[in-house]
């Protein structure tokens, strides 16, 4: 966990000298889990937002994030890693002087290092990541920010076995520059 940490720690400051003002970090968790039981993950994510998907209601930034994810019950199959990358549109519900309610939404592609996990046959190691959720940024100037949302993990029927990952859900706590 520690390294993990490290990492993304270490990722996000290089990305922050390169995209300064931009880029953001967002660390989370699973409070409710799916499918399999007793889902557990700790992921990170780096994000990109530039300037010209800023708008007065709504926002599109890039995200790419790598996770682990474990199931305690499962007898094997326990663990895998999940690498995705994703466009994510966040609609404001109300702009505030330090409190901005939103609402957003994410699709895109991932890679699960396995095919199984716990007792389900994800059918293969691409999926897409879908997330809706709903949180605020604070802070004077806005650049922290705490989410609920909901996560799915599915090949989209893609071939014939889609067992799928889901969070109902995650935890998501941030900063962005």
């Amino acid at each position: 966990m520690i390294r993990f940490i490290s990492y993304t720690l270490g990722l996000y400051l290089i990305a922050s000298t390169a995209y300064a003002g931009h880029a953001g970090i967002t660390l989370s968790g699973v409070v409710i889990g799916k499918d399999p039981d007793n889902l557990h993950t700790y992921r990170g994510a780096l994000s990109y937002q530039p300037d010209a998907l800023i708008w007065k209601k709504f926002d599109v930034y890039f995200a790419a994030s790598a996770g682990h994810w474990w199931s305690e019950g499962a007898k094997k199959h326990r663990s895998l890693n999940i690498y995705a990358v994703a466009p994510v549109l966040r609609f404001y519900l109300a702009k505030t002087h330090y409190f901005d309610p939103y609402v957003e939404l994410s699709i895109g592609p991932s890679y699960l290092t396995k095919t199984r996990f716990a007792d389900r046959n994800l059918g293969m190691h691409f999926a897409f990541q879908d997330e809706l959720g709903f949180g605020a940024s604070f802070g004077e100037k806005r650049n922290y920010y705490a989410s609920l949302s909901a996560l799915h993990y599915s090949n989209g029927s893609m071939c014939s076995m889609n067992a799928g990952i889901t969070a109902i859900m995650m935890l998501n706590i941030g900063y962005r520059m």
